[in-house]
């Protein structure tokens, strides 16, 4: 399992560095120390490569939208910002990102991702509105198949304008704009506080 993992975190920096088609698998054995032929009982093709960095992505971004906080949307910007820190941190959860912008091959699982990613975040609109957090005449389907697409703009922006320096306080911006525009004003002061502590504060 230990090899397994040298190898796909070799595999994701190259993914990440230069994408699936320039990849190469004698890289990916270098960058690990393996052997090819390790590699290649590990992994017999790129793709298998290529999707094992995705599922693995998938695996670590979705374990940090679990809605544990008594507050629903204070738990979607925490988990929020647990996401930005990883695509900082962790070059699995990179590449598998932007393999799932190549589409290509991946198209069925960046797809697959995508709907269970939206699908988890409705699940915890839906929660904030029953709670009376949020009070708007949107959907939690609308908003979550907002959000999601939202910070993902606002994540792949960053990275091409700071390598993802400025990521907190774009996503902090973007928190702004949801809270504003749908917060019940009961609940609106809290949760811009609920902003500034998890990306200004760093709580």
């Amino acid at each position: 399992m230990e090899r397994r993992e040298q190898i796909l975190v070799a595999a994701a920096e190259e993914f990440d560095r230069v994408g699936f088609a320039a990849t190469a698998v004698a890289a990916v054995a270098r960058g690990a120390g393996v052997p090819q032929g390790t590699l290649h009982f590990h992994f017999p093709t790129k793709l298998a490569l290529a999707l094992a960095v995705i599922d693995e992505q998938n695996a670590r971004t979705f374990a940090v939208v679990e809605h544990t906080d008594a507050s629903p949307t204070a738990a979607l910007m925490r988990a929020s910002k647990a996401i930005a820190d990883l695509l900082r941190t962790d070059p699995i959860v990179r590449a598998g990102i932007r393999l799932s912008l190549e589409r290509g091959e991946f198209a069925g699982a960046t797809s697959s991702f995508y709907e269970q990613w939206i699908g988890g975040i409705v699940d915890v609109f839906r929660l904030a509105l029953a709670s009376g957090e949020l009070r708007t005449d949107l959907s939690a389907e609308e908003l979550g198949g907002t959000v999601v697409p939202y910070f993902t703009g606002v994540q792949l922006v960053a990275e091409v304008r700071s390598g993802r320096a400025d990521l907190d306080p774009a996503v902090a911006v973007m928190w702004r704009v949801v809270v504003q525009a749908t917060a019940a004003p009961a609940h609106r002061a809290r949760l811009l506080a609920v902003v500034d502590e998890t990306f200004v504060s760093g709580r």
